[in-house]
């Protein structure tokens, strides 16, 4: 029995660790996609009146039974990006930057479903690096996004596969939740 006891409590953090799972959008040519993430429906579109001067301004607009709708807008490079849902926080994936590869790069903003999408971090997710000095091309690294609930938080934590000398290997971001 005790051993069993003591192999809950040691594993009982792992098993709140969550890798999020991401639906892609802005793939096709439509102006206006729906996408179902559990009880959420979400409705991304191509706005009408574009500001930055480049045709990616975007709106997402959730809706979630017994709550009204909320959206929120962004600037995608190139109009697409990627979505997902933990408890009640929506994480949007999108590319910002344009130009030549490197100057191109991916954030990940996370958002209260039930407080009118407020945002509770931005974090860029991904880096170009020039790594090898006889070839101009720089690679990219790409950060793994993790979350777990512990102690009354909600950590999200951002990982590399494995170091990579001039970024960091991981960047933590918590949050306290309220309720």
């Amino acid at each position: 029995m005790r051993p069993t006891l003591l192999a809950l409590v040691v594993l009982s953090p792992m098993l709140a660790l969550a890798e999020v799972k991401w639906q892609d959008f802005g793939r096709s040519s439509s102006e206006k996609e729906t996408l179902a993430l559990g009880r959420v429906k979400l409705t991304v579109e191509l706005q009408k009146v574009q500001t930055s001067g480049f045709p990616d301004d975007l709106m997402i607009t959730a809706n979630a039974p017994g709550r009204k709708p909320c959206q929120v807008w962004f600037t995608s490079s190139y109009g697409y990006g990627s979505v997902a849902i933990y408890r009640n926080m929506l994480f949007l994936k999108y590319g910002i930057g344009r130009g030549t590869t490197g100057a191109r790069v991916e954030h990940v903003k996370v958002l209260q479903l039930d407080h009118d999408l407020d945002e509770l971090a931005d974090v860029q997710c991904s880096y170009y690096i020039v790594t090898n000095p006889h070839n101009a091309s720089p690679d990219e690294f790409q950060y793994r996004l993790n979350v777990r609930t512990e102690g009354g938080y909600t950590v999200f934590s951002f990982t590399l596969p494995k170091p990579q000398r001039g970024i960091p290997s991981e960047k933590i971001v918590r949050v306290k939740n309220d309720g």
